[in-house]
Parts: structure tokens; sequence; C-alpha cells
């Protein structure tokens, strides 16, 4: 298994990750590129700060990396 499927998995199975961020995640099971981008990684800080793409994932800016 990948380390980015791994993670994935943890978002799914995490009981503090909200109902809707786990709608979004299995909206996109079966697309593995997406996992990928959502996963492979975390977000990262430049002169501007964080930036990235809203959505769930380690990669992705959410409540749950933010914080």
């Amino acid at each position: 298994m990948q380390d980015y499927e791994i993670s994935y998995q943890r978002w799914l199975s995490e009981e503090s990750v909200d109902d809707a961020t786990k709608e979004e995640l299995r909206a996109v099971s079966s697309d593995e590129d997406e996992k990928k981008m959502r996963f492979h990684g975390y977000m990262a800080f430049g002169t501007g700060g964080l930036r990235s793409v809203m959505g769930a994932g380690t990669a992705r800016m959410n409540v749950y990396t933010v914080a």
C-alpha cells in the first residue's frame, strides 16, 4: 500500500474528521491520481504563507491542516 493511500484511509477512519470531509474523500475513492494529489506530502509554506487548493487531504487547505 502506498503512503498516500495509508493517509487517505486514516482520514476516512478518524473519528474527529467530519462527515462532509469523509464524503468528499469517498467521492474520489476510485481516482488514484486525485488521492495521490491530496495525500502525497503536505502544503508548501512560502513567502505568502500556506497556499494550496481548498479540499480534504494533507496537501490541501482545510480545517485539519491549518489548525
